[in-house]
């Protein structure tokens, strides 16, 4: 199953020293796929502190524009995907306030937790 743009693996050169301590937890999913978590964890616990609310609001602006761009196809406004409403974070956050933001939004859902996981992957490299 290939639903990540990047091997997991080659994110591994982009991580810093860890700057924080922190147990993540909000893509524990993609270890039943045989995806391993830690190293978006560890790329998080290397980046400023600051930094943790632009990497919600990437993930955000993602998901609300793939929402806007399927706004008329019958199939996805009928399914729970559609429902919702997040918003980008304009002031500091902590690494237990992302986590509880991107597990509440990813609610167990393997599909929001390969998306979740793109997007990161995204900001670390972009196109």
């Amino acid at each position: 199953m290939n639903c990540l743009k990047v091997n997991p693996e080659l994110l591994i050169k982009r991580i810093d020293i860890k700057l924080r301590d922190n147990e993540y937890t909000f893509l524990n999913i993609l270890n039943e796929y045989n995806i391993l978590s830690n190293i978006y964890y560890e790329y998080l616990c290397g980046i400023d502190e600051y930094k943790l609310k632009n990497v919600w609001n990437h993930v955000i602006s993602r998901w609300n524009t793939m929402k806007l761009s399927l706004k008329s196809n019958s199939e996805f406004k009928n399914s729970e995907y559609s429902f919702g409403e997040y918003h980008q974070i304009h002031h500091i956050i902590n690494d237990e306030t992302l986590n509880t933001l991107l597990k509440d939004f990813i609610n167990d859902s393997p599909v929001r937790c390969f998306f979740v996981a793109n997007c990161i992957q995204n900001y670390i490299y972009p196109k």
